[in-house]
């Protein structure tokens, strides 16, 4: 059974069917005997969506599934229902929650946490955690769709001036602290959100482009 297929510069979508290769207008790929699906990129729209400045608006590129692989990949107790809260959630605000994901993941260690801010605090962006403080542990949420939603906001409120969508409550409690639209790029949030932060924006997008080349299973 093939595990494992390397792609690059991919113009068009393959199926493996009966041992043999054929084209696809699914611009995806399955191995045979396999669940594993492949969401094939080029290198230069790989680049293109991973290197440079990248505007924290936008639309997601990568899926559910995908996104849960990746994650699973180091931490094989990883919640199932956050990727889908931040593509749900992010695209109400057309923040690209792939993204967001990924800022969690470098945020939380993969949600295995460990520093200041606890699992059970559902803060996946470190909000109101001050350095290394025990004392300052930073913000709950009460669910995780509510910790998604306060992280997706503050995202909202450093990339943009406009009013929060409609019926949307405010989950982010420092979210009228932020200097609105000061940091459109994810690049933006070096020294803002992380302080020192330098390259705080940039690891975050190191982390994206692994998992857009990651199968989804």
């Amino acid at each position: 059974m093939l595990k494992k297929i390397t792609l690059t510069a991919v113009t068009i979508g393959l199926v493996f069917t009966g041992g043999t290769i054929s084209a696809s207008t699914t611009n995806s790929v399955y191995a045979q005997n396999s669940n594993t699906i492949f969401i094939p990129f080029s290198s230069t729209l790989l680049n293109s969506k991973t290197t440079g400045k990248q505007p924290i608006m936008g639309k997601a590129l990568a899926t559910e599934q995908q996104m849960l692989a990746f994650a699973r990949k180091v931490n094989p107790n990883f919640p199932t229902q956050l990727p889908k809260l931040y593509l749900e959630i992010g695209e109400k605000y057309g923040i690209r929650g792939d993204i967001a994901f990924c800022q969690m993941l470098k945020e939380t260690g993969y949600h295995r946490f460990g520093g200041v801010v606890t699992a059970n605090q559902h803060n996946y962006a470190g909000i109101g955690a001050v350095g290394n403080s025990r004392t300052t542990k930073g913000n709950y949420f009460t669910t995780p769709e509510q910790g998604v939603r306060a992280h997706i906001q503050h995202l909202y409120a450093y990339a943009s001036k406009g009013k929060l969508p409609a019926y949307e409550p405010v989950a982010d409690p420092r979210f009228k602290y932020v200097a609105r639209g000061i940091a459109p790029n994810w690049q933006n949030l070096n020294g803002r959100w992380a302080v020192p932060g330098k390259g705080y924006g940039e690891d975050i997008l190191k982390i994206y482009a692994q998992m857009l080349r990651t199968p989804a299973v």
